[in-house]
């Protein structure tokens, strides 16, 4: 039974309290949508700062690579022309040999000749 002075009051009543318990639960359950969405910020911010982190040590790391195989063209350019070098002289040392085996091959024959002439 119904104290307001009109069963249409008693009805309002019940459809007022009806729309306050929905709207405490909806309350309720955007105050968890909201703790959830501030919950997921948190974690997008950290996952963005770890990964900006992430990111600066590999590229430290591929500076560190650069870097180590720019020393290891350099020593085996170094080691290249080092070898280039000794071929160099090798090739040179050989060229002398063949130029005085030549000269003297020609200094003989020209004396073989030479004795031929006048031991004749």
């Amino acid at each position: 039974m119904c104290m307001k002075n009109s069963e249409e009051g008693c009805i309002l009543q019940e459809q007022q309290q009806e729309l306050s318990d929905k709207v405490d639960s909806l309350d309720k359950r955007l105050t968890k949508v909201e703790l959830d969405i501030s919950t997921i910020r948190a974690e997008t911010q950290t996952g963005f700062k770890e990964g900006a982190a992430v990111m600066q040590a590999i590229n430290a790391s591929i500076v560190t690579l650069a870097h180590d195989f720019g020393e290891r063209m350099n020593n085996l350019d170094k080691r290249v022309i080092a070898e280039k070098e000794k071929w160099g002289e090798t090739l040179r040392w050989v060229v002398k040999i063949s130029v005085k085996v030549l000269l003297l091959g020609a200094a003989v024959a020209m004396g073989v000749n030479v004795w031929k002439t006048f031991a004749n």
